[in-house]
């Protein structure tokens, strides 16, 4: 009997993780924009910060063009 509950458990959980992939992806490929523009991004860095280790100042920063051509 314990066989049978873990068997019906385990069905019932690999359905529900079976349906909700499939909704996902139902949802992603019926709503999400196809990709019509894309652009290079050219980040900077700060480099007039005072210390003397490797790590980075500043968060990195970019002008985003967001006109074709």
């Amino acid at each position: 009997r314990a066989a049978l509950q873990a068997a019906v458990l385990l069905c019932a959980g690999a359905l529900l993780l079976w349906l909700s992939a499939f909704l996902y992806g139902t949802f992603y490929y019926s709503y999400m924009p196809a990709v019509s523009f894309s652009s290079p991004v050219h980040y900077r860095f700060r480099t007039d910060c005072g210390s003397p280790g490797p790590e980075l100042c500043s968060f990195p920063t970019a002008n985003v063009s967001l006109v074709k051509g």
